[in-house]
């Protein structure tokens, strides 16, 4: 557990290992986690302390993994509610109700330790939690979810930005419920008025410095993919979203362990991109196959 500031820890995650993501502990006047995907050693040690309630970033099972830990109430974002309200919502969530993937969709739910679960409250946008000396702003930050927040430590300037992540991979937006459009405004809110510093969800943590250039770089990883991709389907000629899936513009390397999975990510955000390129006018689409325009 690191110290962030007198009040905040940071409960590190093992890094890019699956289902665990960075979390946040506030020791207050009320005690808060933000997110409870924490490893089974952290977990363990968390569970033995008084939380008075749980913020969850989004419905993703590495950000609300085994919540069943943590009996103080937990708060989501309604537009994220389906990832925690049954096992057939989840998986048409994700895009795991798609012929050929529920198998997998099962599997990887087994494998983040997916429960049911009530919140006892929805979280909104502009929403202020007040702990005692901490006041927590709610922002929605939709796209990489519907329902996705980041967390804004009003007094201490610092956002944690969840699945803003700032990876080198880029801005992740493969599920069924995902929306390109939405993430690139999102991202767009941020570079505008960008916190002192950022808490990732995932990757290196707490970033301090270049935070409003992190951010754009990162946006920008979108628009890179978007040319890789015209470029692709111009070779092509004209292609369906599974033809130039296979061309694993976005997903270049993959581990055979988890092909299926793979395959699935970037046909879910190929698509994204396609329908985005063809309401700009960049492509266009008859039946199945696009083209560039």
């Amino acid at each position: 557990m690191v110290r962030v500031t007198e009040r905040v820890f940071l409960l590190e995650a093992p890094r890019f290992q699956f289902p665990y993501c960075n979390c946040l502990l506030v020791r207050d006047e009320r005690t808060c986690l933000l997110d409870c995907a924490m490893t089974p050693l952290q977990g363990e040690e968390l569970s033995r302390q008084h939380l008075d309630l749980v913020l969850l970033t989004h419905g993703h099972v590495d950000h609300v993994h085994r919540p069943s830990r943590f009996p103080a109430p937990k708060y989501l974002h309604p537009a994220d509610y389906d990832w925690v309200e049954s096992a057939g919502s989840f998986l048409r969530a994700f895009g795991f109700d798609r012929e050929g993937y529920q198998d997998i969709g099962r599997l990887f739910m087994r494998a983040g330790g997916w429960e049911a679960m009530e919140p006892a409250g929805p979280l909104s946008e502009g929403q202020v939690i007040d702990l005692g000396c901490t006041r927590i702003q709610v922002l929605h930050l939709p796209g990489h979810t519907a329902g996705h927040c980041g967390f804004l430590l009003l007094d201490e300037g610092i956002l944690f930005s969840s699945d803003i992540d700032l990876t080198s991979f880029g801005p992740f937006y493969g599920n069924a419920t995902s929306d390109l459009d939405a993430f690139i405004a999102s991202l767009d809110r941020l570079i505008a008025h960008p916190p002192e510093a950022v808490i990732t969800g995932h990757g290196e943590g707490l970033v301090t410095r270049d935070v409003k250039a992190r951010l754009e770089g990162y946006r920008d990883i979108i628009f890179q993919r978007e040319e890789a991709l015209l470029a692709a389907l111009a070779q092509l000629g004209a292609a369906t979203p599974a033809q130039l899936a296979a061309r694993k513009t976005i997903y270049r390397r993959r581990s055979d362990s988890y092909q299926q999975l793979f395959d699935l990510l970037e046909l879910l955000m190929d698509e994204q991109h396609l329908r985005r390129l063809e309401r700009s006018g960049r492509v266009e689409r008859d039946g199945e196959l696009y083209r560039v325009r």
